[in-house]
């Protein structure tokens, strides 16, 4: 019995000390609410209605509140207000809860030193904040778009710190939770803290261009990335002295991920950049610099000049110890004025896959990549230690390098090497090394559709730029397979790689083989101009002197060579042509030829040649006439004409042999020709068709009796 009069006197007192905290608060939430409002009139607060709800808990409903300082203004559709209810009771004003409705509020993004005013936390500030879907306009930089913030904070115990539970920038995609630190609402100084923070590329972009961070210039391209995240932020601005910090442990941007970054940006477009590592991936990166003019114009760039269709990267570059810095008046100068830094390369599982003008395609695996970049004024100066490429149709190839911005080959210094390298139709082994400014030693072959180049020697840098390169080759060998006449090919020339300026130079070549051609002591010299080029070439064949002169347009070639010899070896030089049919003659050459041709194509350029020439042989010989190769056999008509027989051994000698033709396209006119020997003479006319290789003579052999009878010959050479 005395339990249960305990229980209703304690629930009798529980009830009447409710019904007066009942009262108190009512009481004291209406002295709380005038205080309030009060203080809220004397900072210049405009209200429009106020209302006061006890249901479910007390709270104030406040439509339209206004502030207005100077350029600055707070709109507020609908504000909710809910009291601290043990601070209630006990006479306190302490908000507990406020929830800001569809709030708009216009601040200056930038101001002076003198307009910059500390933010001083009310006393009755709420120790939770909602803001649903508030509108933020900040003038004075930037004209754009309002940005929708929404956000769910409380408030720590000191200060005007906040621990973010949600906090979104619609315009900016930005989201984060974490912890804010505001100094100051105007100017706007604030830090931010976050575990995990997003943010859409494009439109922060825009926001630090539209508040003068960054240049309009500055990597536009990232802007079309799809997402950038970070873990462990901490962002601060200062919109008075216009600056901004950003670090984060951990950064994505899109497939490219990175470590330990931290960005400081200045108004004006002063910014450092540090990153302790930064994977990025290459294809990636290719796709954003094709969605830019600038990049498509830069990898188109470097397509032509590598006569390629494409280059497309996969994999990964690795960039490590990431340190970047730029003054402020680079934004509004050139892009990369007053850049500095340094960087470390290196990639992972990199390849590029290239498509040759002819559509082929083919992948270059680049294994190992270890290099330097320092940055010095916004001048790149590239030390490479390890560069390795395999190509998957074989072979590969290592380099290592140092150079800088803008090139300068004087500067440069490499040692390269490839080992049966092949590239689309191309195979390539040999090394080179520039050690000094001036010479860059080499020694290579190249091998392309059964043609094989052998070249080695140095180049050197000259000092003035206009001189163009130097040349000094010990030796160059071409072999070149015999070309298939009966489906030529006859396409349009293509010299524009000779034009506009920037090939020159001249080259000296000790020894030199085209085939079984072997000429000596050959001097070139290239002079290239805006719209054609010219060439001049001189050397020996043997003891002949040649001399070529060559003008090149862009799609038509003009040209004159003159031969000159004197006493050379007939051998020797029929051996060019057909090193079988040497072992029948003998002799020496004494020569005089005038060649010019003119044209766009191979055929027609055949075809337009015209020129004349005369030819002694002295002491010709031709032996073992019995077993005489079928080339030679106009000789047996010659003897056959004066019903003279070869003997198994026996030969024919002339004194001498003298030729006068004209050539005309593809034939070569022959004005005169006579042979003088003791036994024999010959004279007459005839022709040469180069079509064929068919020779027509038609001429008078004298015996040794004196007799004269008439030979004509028609014979087509076959070799």
């Amino acid at each position: 019995m005395l339990r249960k009069k305990g229980l209703l006197i304690a629930g009798l007192v529980a009830a009447i000390i409710l019904a007066g905290s009942i009262v108190l608060v009512r009481v004291y939430f209406v002295d709380a609410a005038q205080n309030l409002l009060s203080e809220m009139t004397e900072m210049g607060v405009v209200m429009e209605d106020i209302e006061i709800h006890y249901s479910p808990l007390p709270y104030l409903l406040v439509h339209n509140l206004e502030i207005n300082n100077g350029t600055d203004s707070v709109r507020i559709p609908m504000l909710e207000i809910y009291p601290d209810i043990p601070s209630l009771l006990v006479g306190n004003i302490k908000l507990r809860h406020v929830i800001l409705q569809d709030p708009d509020i216009q601040t200056a993004a930038h101001r002076s030193g003198s307009d910059s005013t500390g933010f001083e936390m009310p006393e009755f500030f709420p120790a939770r904040l909602d803001v649903v879907s508030g509108k933020l306009l900040l003038t004075n930089g930037y004209q754009g778009t309002p940005l929708t913030v929404s956000a769910s904070m409380e408030k720590e115990t000191g200060g005007f710190s906040f621990n973010v539970r949600s906090a979104s920038i619609a315009e900016l995609g930005f989201k984060f939770s974490g912890k804010m630190d505001m100094l100051s609402a105007s100017p706007l100084k604030l830090g931010l803290q976050a575990t995990e923070c997003s943010i859409d590329p494009a439109a922060f972009l825009g926001f630090l261009t539209g508040f003068g961070y960054l240049g309009n210039s500055t990597i536009p391209e990232l802007a079309d990335a799809g997402k950038f995240e970070t873990r462990n932020l901490d962002f601060n601005v200062d919109s008075a002295m216009g600056t901004m910090s950003f670090q984060a442990g951990e950064l994505v941007l899109d497939q490219s991920n990175g470590k330990n970054l931290s960005v400081n940006i200045g108004q004006g477009g002063s910014y450092q950049i540090s990153i302790e590592e930064i994977h990025i991936d290459a294809g990636e990166l290719y796709s954003m610099a094709q969605k830019s003019e600038r990049g498509r114009n830069a990898t188109q760039a470097l397509c032509d000049s590598a006569k390629l269709k494409s280059i497309k990267p996969k994999g990964q570059l690795i960039l490590k110890s990431v340190s970047l810095s730029s003054p402020a008046s680079s934004v509004n100068t050139s892009r990369s004025a007053g850049l500095s830094g340094k960087m470390t390369v290196s990639a992972k599982d990199l390849a590029l896959i290239l498509e040759s003008s002819e559509g082929k395609k083919q992948e270059l695996n680049i294994s190992d990549i270890d290099a330097d970049i320092e940055i010095k004024d916004g001048k790149p100066i590239v030390s490479v230690r390890t560069f390795n490429v395999a190509s998957v149709a074989g072979g590969d190839c290592n380099l290592q390098a140092s150079f800088s911005f803008p090139f300068e080959m004087r500067q440069v210094r490499f040692k390269a090497e490839a080992r049966d390298f092949s590239l689309f139709d191309y195979m390539i082994t040999g090394d080179a090394e520039k050690k000094s400014p001036l010479k860059t030693l080499f020694d290579t072959q190249l091998v392309n559709k059964g043609t094989k180049i052998s070249a080695s020697g140095y180049f050197n840098s000259p000092y003035d730029k206009r001189a163009g390169l130097e040349a000094v080759l010990y030796s160059l060998s071409i072999r070149s397979p015999e070309q298939n006449d009966t489906d030529p090919v006859d396409k349009n020339f293509d010299f524009s790689v000779l034009l506009g300026g920037t090939l020159n130079g001249k080259a000296s070549i000790r020894r030199f083989y085209y085939n079984d051609w072997p000429f000596s002591d050959v001097a070139v010299y290239l002079q290239s101009g805006a719209t054609r080029a010219v060439l001049k070439a001189s050397g020996k064949l043997f003891h002949l002197n040649l001399n070529a002169d060559a003008v090149f347009s862009k799609e038509e070639l003009a040209a004159q060579c003159s031969v000159k010899g004197r006493g050379d070896s007939l051998p020797s030089l029929i051996a060019c042509f057909a090193e079988d049919l040497s072992v029948s003659l003998r002799g020496k050459v004494y020569l005089n030829a005038n060649v010019f041709v003119q044209g766009k194509r191979p055929k027609e350029l055949a075809e337009s040649a015209q020129g004349d020439g005369t030819i002694l042989v002295d002491g010709l010989q031709i032996l073992n006439l019995a077993n005489i190769d079928p080339r030679l056999g106009f000789f047996i008509d010659i003897l056959d004409a004066v019903s003279k027989k070869s003997e198994a051994g026996e030969g024919l000698n002339f004194n001498s042999a003298r030729v006068r033709a004209a050539i005309s396209g593809k034939k070569v006119v022959i004005d005169s020709f006579s042979l003088e020997g003791n036994l024999l003479q010959a004279w007459g006319d005839g022709t040469y068709f180069l079509n064929d290789n068919r020779l027509k003579l038609d001429g008078k052999v004298r015996s040794l009796l004196g007799t004269v009878n008439t030979v004509n010959i028609d014979r087509r050479l076959k070799s």
